[in-house]
């Protein structure tokens, strides 16, 4: 295997110690540069691109995640490993939708990290067990089973139901109060009601979900 360059992007000095050192013992890598922020990271990295990057999210100024498709765009062809002490889900799953080839967390041992980022150079995309555990719980908790499908659907009432579909056809709320014969302000606590039953926070989540569920009937509500 031809040498490994690594670039890591750190402002923590005893982590940037520890892997600097590791690095050093490791004749299969070569350390490349460190940035200390995210901006000197954008402004320089396709300078001396490396192989792999290190990044960490909490830096001073802007996020790790926040220049993950920056750093993308900037060379196409390298791979970046997010390095940190966060494990919440929502840092995990935006790291790899904006581009993360792997997600590790500081406390990974030193040979395991080694090994990993080999994979990661091989076109793999390794997650420690923690992390891996926390995606597929965050996964499992995310679909609903059919009988909770019927039962969410059937918690709208048909006047819900009726407005709901109304919405979905792009009509405003005092268009859907003449069509229904109600007040703006009865059409208002409707979508405020579905709002709640669905467990959504805007008219395109609703609509999404309504979908989903069966509850909107496309072409069969016209105008």
């Amino acid at each position: 295997m031809a040498t490994i360059k690594v670039s890591i992007v750190e402002d923590n000095e005893k982590v940037i110690t520890n892997l600097s050192e590791l690095f050093a013992q490791q004749s299969e890598f070569q350390l490349n540069e460190i940035y200390s922020d995210a901006d000197s990271a954008v402004q320089n990295v396709f300078k001396n691109p490396p192989d792999i990057l290190i990044l960490d999210i909490g830096l001073p100024g802007k996020s790790g995640i926040s220049i993950l498709e920056e750093l993308k765009l900037s060379v196409p062809d390298m791979k970046i490993v997010m390095y940190t002490v966060f494990e919440d889900e929502d840092n995990i799953i935006q790291a790899i939708k904006k581009g993360a080839n792997g997600y590790l967390l500081k406390d990974t041992p030193l040979d395991l990290l080694i090994a990993e980022l080999k994979v990661i150079q091989l076109g793999g995309s390794p997650l420690t067990p923690r992390i891996a555990t926390r995606i597929i719980d965050e996964f499992n908790t995310k679909i609903p089973s059919a009988e909770s499908d019927i039962e969410e659907s059937n918690l709208l009432s048909n006047r819900e139901k009726e407005v709901l579909n109304l919405v979905s056809l792009g009509l405003v709320y005092s268009d859907i109060a003449d069509e229904l014969d109600i007040s703006p302000h009865t059409v208002s606590r409707h979508v405020e009601n579905i709002y709640k039953k669905l467990n959504v926070h805007s008219k395109s989540q609703a609509i999404i979900r309504g979908r989903r569920l069966g509850i909107i009937q496309d072409g069969k509500y016209q105008i």
